[in-house]
């Protein structure tokens, strides 16, 4: 393992997992595009065809049609989720798709099939995470000497359109200080016009 995944982090309150019964009016609602801009998130991730790539904590799918599209018939797209509910919409989306795997992971590690993933990402879930640099750490084990990994979550210091959801948000600099410890570097930051409530961030193994 990297030196830096012998740092420690402080501990920080982390949010409960989010309600699947709310995913058809947060996940899966109509204006969600207006302010996630899964299209553009892919785009600025720069995904080639033929990568693996490991969406953590899929939830009910919103990112795998982008992503789908973007590996292409010769790529692979892992959808990693720890809550049962969320596992029959993932696999009637991965059915739909073709080239994603639906992957029942744990809290402690998410239990991928292959260990030469390209990219990770976590979209609006590092909040959720209960260890967040033992689980950054495990990322290691299924990941190719080049990975990156892409977190994009709410930060409840910005203030932006929509807001953060009452208790799921992380600020960003815990974030950075936790994927450091875990041997985890920002490499770059990305901005969107919306949403000013989230932040963007992808990292590179140290």
């Amino acid at each position: 393992m990297p030196g830096p995944s012998r740092q420690t982090a402080p501990r920080r309150p982390v949010a409960p997992l989010f309600d699947p019964n709310l995913a058809p009016e947060i996940l899966d609602g109509s204006k969600r595009d207006w302010w996630q801009q899964g299209g553009k998130i892919v785009q600025a991730l720069g995904v080639r065809p033929g990568s693996v790539v490991a969406d953590i904590g899929a939830g009910s799918g919103y990112l795998l049609p982008f992503l789908s599209k973007a590996v292409g018939a010769k790529g692979m797209v892992i959808a990693e989720e720890i809550q049962l509910a969320f596992l029959p919409t993932l696999r009637g989306v991965g059915r739909d798709l073709g080239n994603v795997e639906v992957v029942f992971g744990s809290a402690d590690d998410p239990k991928l099939p292959r260990r030469d993933v390209t990219l990770f990402t976590l979209l609006t879930v590092y909040h959720e995470v209960q260890n967040p640099v033992s689980f950054l750490k495990t990322l290691h084990r299924y990941a190719t000497h080049d990975a990156r990994l892409a977190i994009i979550d709410f930060d409840p210091e910005r203030k932006g359109n929509p807001p953060p959801p009452q208790g799921h948000s992380v600020r960003e600099k815990d974030v950075i200080r936790e994927a450091r410890a875990a041997g985890w570097g920002v490499s770059q930051r990305i901005s969107f016009q919306y949403p000013h409530s989230q932040f963007f961030l992808i990292f590179k193994r140290l």
